[in-house]
């Protein structure tokens, strides 16, 4: 009996082992394009793009584009790096890196090729402290901008901030000094606890990160079946797949116009954290700091906005869309901010302005801030194109 289950067992294992080759090699080739080992650990911005990647962004319907790094890791070019840490500094999280679109469609390169250097700081993933860390440690090595530009998009910046502000009140030690512990080797030691912890993580996230880096078959249920139409329609309505409509970090309280409202508190805690970096910005740098506000994907989809209010048991005539937006803007533009406001260019473009199954800004929309963009410079920041 046990020499039977053994069998059976073995052919299963062959089984598993034959579809996945199957997989790999016929069915969905394309697997390895979905891959989550982009990432390293940094010893000062936590994680980081790799250095000199080349890599396929592959999820249909929404992309099937080239990621690329330079050596130091940042989403820009290699020859001329260095020049362009000398103009404007594009700090954001991933809208702003833009992982969903080639090289040349991302805002920072668009802007590039109008005529004002800029160098893309941003990171897939980072947070607004994350990036404050990046900005810090260029200014620290020596490298001086013309002008500091925070992108924020709705609504993932919106926050408490708290510990983000006493952490940019702390030193950024990057280099061993003779009066300093070796921050260097303790970095290092970091850095490998961190990646044993990771190969000893038996969180489900964990699991799933080892699957999609590891199995196609699990990659193609996760991923390729969004190429059959009908699959991909049904996942979402069997609650298979995330309904990128029903995903919202606020609170559906901010929606709603109410004076006293206790939930737009978060606003002005958000806008006191760019204030202190604009702050940094000035006593640091001494170069002009701006921020770019991008509209999210409930602002500018009515439908989403419909479905998400829907699945709430919500009337959505009840609720402004545009209403988080807008209190941002206020807060910031009360702190003496400068912004500029995408807002009524995205709204009234008359195009789909995110992806299918991702609220991230498409390469439409990035083009419309580029244009605006470059159009306010000169009159809110004192540059002149070419600069």
């Amino acid at each position: 009996m046990k020499r039977g289950w053994r069998i059976y067992f073995m052919v299963l294992i062959f089984s598993v082992a034959l579809l996945e080759i199957l997989f790999r090699i016929i069915v969905f080739p394309q697997w390895r394009s979905v891959s989550l080992s982009r990432f390293e650990q940094h010893p000062i911005y936590e994680t980081f793009q790799k250095p000199n990647l080349s890599v396929r962004r592959f999820n249909p319907p929404n992309y099937d584009v080239i990621n690329t790094t330079n050596s130091w890791g940042f989403r820009d070019r290699e020859n001329g790096f260095e020049d362009d840490l000398a103009g404007i500094w594009m700090a954001g999280a991933s809208n702003s890196y833009g992982g969903f679109m080639e090289d040349d469609e991302i805002m920072s390169a668009q802007l590039q090729a109008i005529g004002f250097k800029n160098a893309n700081l941003s990171s897939e993933g980072h947070r607004l402290h994350q990036q404050m860390r990046v900005v810090r440690h260029l200014t620290d090595q020596g490298y001086r901008p013309c002008a500091v530009i925070f992108e924020l998009t709705l609504n993932n910046v919106v926050k408490d901030y708290t510990y983000a502000i006493k952490e940019l009140a702390l030193p950024l030690v990057v280099n061993r000094t003779k009066n300093a512990p070796d921050f260097s080797a303790v970095q290092v030691l970091v850095h490998n606890l961190g990646a044993l912890a990771n190969v000893a993580n038996v969180s489900l996230f964990s699991f799933k990160v080892r699957l999609i880096n590891n199995s196609a078959i699990y990659t193609w249920a996760k991923v390729g079946v969004n190429l059959v139409p009908f699959l991909r329609q049904a996942t979402v309505r069997w609650g298979l797949r995330a309904d990128v409509a029903l995903v919202n970090l606020l609170p559906v309280s901010v929606y709603r116009d109410e004076p006293g409202n206790p939930a737009d508190v978060v606003f002005g805690l958000t806008a006191d954290y760019i204030a202190v970096i604009r702050g940094w910005v000035a006593d640091n740098l001494d170069v002009p700091f701006a921020v770019i506000l991008v509209p999210g994907g409930h602002h500018l989809n009515r439908d989403w906005f419909e479905r998400y209010m829907s699945h709430l048991g919500l009337n959505a005539e009840e609720y402004y869309p545009s209403r988080p937006y807008d209190k941002l803007l206020s807060a910031l533009r009360s702190r003496g901010i400068a912004v500029l406001d995408t807002a009524l260019s995205m709204e009234s473009a008359g195009r789909f302005l995110n992806f299918p199954d991702d609220g991230h800004t498409n390469a439409v929309g990035h083009a419309i801030i580029a244009r605006q963009l470059a159009a306010w410079l000169p009159n809110i920041l004192g540059r002149e194109q070419g600069q």
